[in-house]
């Protein structure tokens, strides 16, 4: 049975897998070799159910021809004791019970059986549900060994992290390696560095998506172990690359960050957001629900509403990981003012690969495989002549570029 749920799981995560892909697919004109994976699924699906049900066959078929045969044979021996010379009066009842009785036993083995296949079906289901709720928790500090920070600087300290395969718990290569570093409380510290080096990993573990292997990060001096999610997760905004908005009206989706917010404070978020347009072409404004009736926002509308959620929450941390990957450049501008008006007097941790973006921050840190490589201002580390260096070079001839 657990082959064949795990045949049923991989087969309709490929098909998953297959849909989401489909643009990608079409694209580059490869729908044959990527429903192959989909096909494979399929057919290791088949083969388990196949042999599912012939390892059920061969007993069904005895248990029926049995009871069958028991009724073909009480016909028989009816038939038998009559001329044999009993009275017909006398087995007349035998007879007319074992007749009616046959069929009822087998419509309730029937139902034994179904129910068995159900009981083993449930029990490989909770044991899957089971393994997902043993999966470790974070460890929750108890009320009264709960620290409160003086200040929201952020500091890590000797922090190593690496990731754990969900199948044999092993760990993974480190994904942040010894990383020591402090952000003043509001100042903007930005983190730069090829795709891979850690630095998502990075920003993630400051709101304790996951527990540090070795060293500590801390907040106001005070170790996030120390501090209960709840509080934890007010002191900071995360602004994510892919900004996820629900599937409800715009108003409720930023009020997302804080449900009591009253209208005026949502408008005064939209405006600072510089979301404004968007709301005024919906038709019908904030109460607009996204994703019904053709309604569905561009990839740089969401993250501007994603924004605008962030700022409604006000929280004194806020972290960017790559906020800016669907500006435009008619909304580059306006991105930028939202986040002058997010980040004034935060604690920022901003993560980018437009350098032209963090050139201004107090502190730039590059990362590259897993470690810190170089630290400084935008000026002191051109003048270093080192890793910025080349990738601002390289950023400069980016963007000049012309087709």
């Amino acid at each position: 049975m657990r082959q064949y749920m795990d045949a049923l799981e991989d087969m309709n995560t490929e098909a998953v897998e297959y849909i989401r892909g489909i643009p990608v697919v079409k694209t580059f004109q490869q729908s044959v070799f990527s429903f192959k994976g989909f096909h494979n699924a399929i057919l290791r699906y088949r083969d388990w159910a196949y042999k599912y049900a012939l390892s059920c066959c061969n007993p069904m078929r005895g248990f029926i021809l049995s009871i069958q045969g028991m009724s073909i044979a009480f016909v028989f021996l009816f038939v038998l004791l009559l001329k044999l010379g009993y009275s017909s009066a006398a087995l007349i009842n035998p007879f007319i019970f074992y007749v009616i009785f046959t069929p009822l036993c087998v419509v309730i083995m029937n139902k034994i059986m179904h129910l068995g296949e159900a009981a083993s079906l449930a029990k490989e289901a909770i044991d899957r549900i089971g393994n997902l709720l043993a999966q470790p928790t974070l460890k929750e500090v108890t009320t009264d060994k709960e620290c409160i920070p003086t200040d929201f600087s952020v500091t890590f300290e000797n922090v190593s992290f690496s990731y754990t395969d969900n199948q044999s718990q092993e760990k993974k290569k480190q994904a942040v390696n010894n990383v020591s570093f402090t952000i003043p409380q509001g100042k903007t510290v930005a983190l730069v560095g090829a795709s891979g080096g850690g630095k998502s990993t990075i920003a993630k573990l400051i709101p304790r998506f996951a527990d540090v292997n070795s060293g500590c990060i801390k907040i106001g001096g005070i170790d996030i172990r120390n501090i209960s999610s709840k509080n934890l997760m007010s002191y900071i905004t995360f602004v994510f690359q892919n900004s996820k908005l629900f599937k409800m009206s715009l108003l409720d989706n930023i009020r997302y960050a804080k449900p009591d917010a009253t209208i005026e404070e949502v408008n005064k978020a939209i405006d600072i957001a510089q979301c404004r347009d968007i709301i005024e072409k919906m038709p019908d404004g904030l109460n607009t629900i996204i994703g019904t009736k053709g309604v569905y926002l561009s990839g740089g509308e969401q993250q501007r509403i994603s924004l605008a959620r962030a700022i409604l929450k006000d929280a004194p941390i806020i972290i960017l990981d790559e906020a800016t990957a669907f500006a435009d450049p008619e909304n580059e501008h306006l991105f930028q003012q939202a986040f002058s008006a997010i980040t004034q007097d935060k604690t920022v941790l901003t993560i980018a690969h437009r350098l032209s973006t963090i050139k201004d921050a107090n502190s730039i840190i590059v990362i590259k495989d897993s470690e810190i490589k170089e630290t400084g201002t935008h000026s002191e580390l051109i003048a270093q002549n080192g890793v910025y260096a080349s990738m601002w070079v390289e950023y400069q001839k980016s963007i000049s570029w012309k087709i």
